[in-house]
């Protein structure tokens, strides 16, 4: 394990880019504002789940944290999850990242990201049932794609610890990126399709751990989820009088404007924000 040099590439104007805790012996978070990234170690070796943008040097980051071998894995394609993973040879991502994972969302974010150690790396696609062996841990993916073709979630019965990227999250789960050209109920059935499928193992897990907007989650989170879709497949769901949320604006417009005319639906600690 490597000393903190408080001189290299992870200090800025504000301070140290990255913040971190351990929440348990092996089990670390990894924060990058409103971007959350999760370092398992294992006695073998460690998984990095999400790489955020890739400011800074977070392989020498993760490297201040375990000597062991870190394999990098990712919640879904978009590069907001995936901007660091340049700074390893290989990474591993559902089906479908692969088309987005390397595109950067400006063109300054994407010559930073070309400057990168590997920007070539390659990717290994992972699909459902598919074991991380970490020695004295095995991390099981899940497809569940929605927010993004490319979604998987990790269980990791060890730690009793459910971490699903955007598909889950205590602000708004998005369901109108660019890059989803599905009919909105389309991308709803399958949602509540995905949640019913993870319910089925909510006896093997404690807490739910999503990328943005609060690093951990109670997994009653799964129900609201649930029953948002119910509704809005019924038409019955409660619509809010604007889009505010967790860091969203309450009108169109911003970094979204391209997405057209948005909608946000909520039930207890759920909500989506889909295009009408």
């Amino acid at each position: 394990m490597k000393t903190m040099d408080y001189r290299n590439a992870n200090i800025n104007e504000r301070g140290l880019i990255y913040g971190k805790w351990m929440r348990s012996p092996g089990d670390w978070t990894i924060s990058y504002g409103n971007v959350y990234c999760y370092l398992l170690v294992g006695s073998e070796r460690a998984l990095l789940f999400d790489t955020a943008y890739g400011e800074g040097n977070l392989r020498e980051f993760v490297e201040e944290i375990t000597d062991k071998p870190v394999m990098v894995v990712n919640s879904h394609g978009h590069f907001d999850h995936t901007g660091g993973n340049a700074w390893w040879e290989e990474v591993w991502a559902g089906p479908g990242a692969e088309k987005v994972a390397k595109q950067a969302f400006d063109p300054a974010m994407q010559a930073a990201f070309e400057q990168k150690p590997h920007p070539d790396y390659a990717i290994h696609t992972v699909r459902e049932g598919h074991v991380f062996d970490l020695g004295d841990r095995q991390i099981e993916v899940f497809e569940i794609p929605a927010h993004h073709e490319s979604s998987i979630a990790l269980l990791d019965r060890n730690a009793r610890a459910l971490y699903t990227g955007d598909e889950m999250e205590a602000g708004q789960v998005l369901l109108f990126v660019r890059d989803n050209q599905l009919p909105i109920r389309e991308v709803i059935s399958s949602h509540l399709a995905n949640m019913k499928k993870l319910k089925l193992y909510e006896d093997e897990f404690d807490t739910i751990y999503p990328a943005h907007n609060g690093p951990q989650l109670c997994k009653c989170y799964l129900d609201d989820y649930i029953t948002l879709s119910e509704q809005i497949l019924a038409g019955t769901a409660k619509i809010m009088p604007d889009l505010a949320g967790y860091g969203f604006p309450p009108v169109s417009g911003g970094m979204f404007g391209g997405a057209g005319v948005l909608e946000r639906a909520q039930y207890g600690g759920a909500s989506f924000v889909y295009t009408k």
